[in-house]
């Protein structure tokens, strides 16, 4: 049975900030590097600072992730102090082994800008971790994707998720499509300014991240930016092409008694750039009292289809 797999990181924080740290100090860090020495740093200072942050977080995107159609999710960056909190949240821990000798030579072939510090506290606990399933990675791809498959085929049962209306329990469901709504109207409820920023907006990314956006009101009406684009354009910017889920809130004016965010599907224009990036993504509309994903090709059945992007364009998304 065909599934659909989201890759969630639980360090995607870390990530993100060593992100932020090396375009600020404008200097490169290549694709699939790291900073070893600053993400220790960085989990520490997160773990220290906000001790459940990591794996709520975790948690939150794991349930954005099947939200937008994964029916299985993997984290591959675990540490020993996150087993627990794993097991607790439902996941079955597979550990993967090599020689030590062997492991610290594929981790200085990497290339990474600094080496992680393999004593380091984030670190420490592998003997004390119980497993489910051990995977002995000393050979050669082929051989550890076969073990991969093995535990796949006992794992990986039941029916997948469908379109429809959003129903489940706590990190599931109306909990996730409901946390990107409060997501945006937090978002909207801080920028709001009369007449300039009216619309919050979040698009959700396969892998559970979600990326906010702002409206721009212009004096000339057609210069105007919708909320939808601009969260686009950070997704873009973030290397994320798996677009799943779109919402957008309307922040009342200060004559309306109503004062919470409103929910409002996107307007035409929206439909038609997003479609063009994301061919599968749904939007959440509240239809009589519920919140419903619809797919968005559905709210436009005769997108535009133009010639301008080739077929052999690795940027030509869903044409």
């Amino acid at each position: 049975m065909e599934r659909r797999v989201a890759v969630v990181k639980i360090a995607a924080p870390l990530y993100d900030v060593q992100g932020y740290f090396y375009e600020r100090a404008n200097t490169d860090l290549p694709e699939g590097q790291q900073d070893g020495a600053l993400l220790n740093f960085l989990g520490s200072h997160f773990r220290r600072t906000a001790p459940d942050f990591l794996l709520d977080d975790f948690a939150d995107r794991c349930a954005g992730a099947i939200l937008g159609g994964a029916d299985a999710v993997i984290c591959d960056d675990a540490r020993p102090t996150d087993a627990a909190g794993l097991t607790k949240q439902g996941f079955t821990v597979v550990q993967v082994s090599a020689p030590d000798p062997l492991r610290r030579l594929r981790k200085s072939k990497r290339g990474d800008r600094t080496v992680g510090n393999d004593e380091h506290p984030t670190e420490a606990g592998l003997e004390s971790i119980s497993v489910d399933f051990t995977l002995e990675n000393s050979g050669s791809l082929s051989g550890l994707e076969a073990q991969v498959t093995e535990i796949a085929k006992t794992l990986i049962t039941g029916p997948g998720p469908a379109d429809g209306v959003i129903g489940g329990d706590q990190r599931d469901g109306n909990y996730a499509v409901e946390s990107l709504i409060r997501h945006a109207g937090a978002m909207i409820s801080r920028r709001y300014a009369e007449n300039r920023h009216q619309i919050g907006a979040v698009i959700l990314a396969g892998d559970g991240r979600v990326f906010t956006g702002l409206h721009v009101e212009a004096m000339v009406g057609r210069a105007s930016v919708c909320a939808e684009a601009v969260a686009l354009g950070k997704a873009r910017e973030a290397g994320v092409t798996d677009l799943r889920i779109v919402l957008a809130v309307r922040h009342p004016k200060p004559s309306e008694a109503q004062r919470e965010p409103r929910l409002v599907p996107p307007c035409g224009l929206c439909r038609e750039l997003l479609l063009d990036y994301g061919p599968d993504i749904h939007a959440v509309i509240s239809m009589q009292g519920e919140l419903n994903l619809v797919p968005l090709s559905q709210m436009l059945p005769h997108k535009y289809v133009g010639t301008k992007w080739k077929a052999t364009d690795p940027d030509h998304i869903g044409k």
